[in-house]
């Protein structure tokens, strides 16, 4: 209980790459399609950086999995 807090702000640093990973991936999409202000529709079974997209979505669904389980006590300014 004691190291609690560098337990989450671990989890919450490992997050934050995931989230960084998955928006320069999906930038490179946006520039393959051509349309940077539009939703990515790619589904090519050939494009690496297709699957370490899909890769990267998941890892972030497991990583807010994780942090969820966190309780965290609402700050007080």
């Amino acid at each position: 209980k004691e190291k609690e807090g560098d337990y989450y702000q671990k989890e919450i640093e490992s997050l934050q790459e995931l989230e960084e990973k998955f928006t320069r991936l999906w930038t490179e999409c946006q520039r393959c399609q051509g349309a940077r202000l539009e939703d990515v529709l790619c589904t090519n079974r050939d494009c690496t950086i297709f699957y370490m997209r899909r890769k990267v979505q998941k890892d972030l669904a497991d990583q807010n999995r994780v942090i969820s389980r966190f309780t965290v006590p609402p700050l007080n300014w």
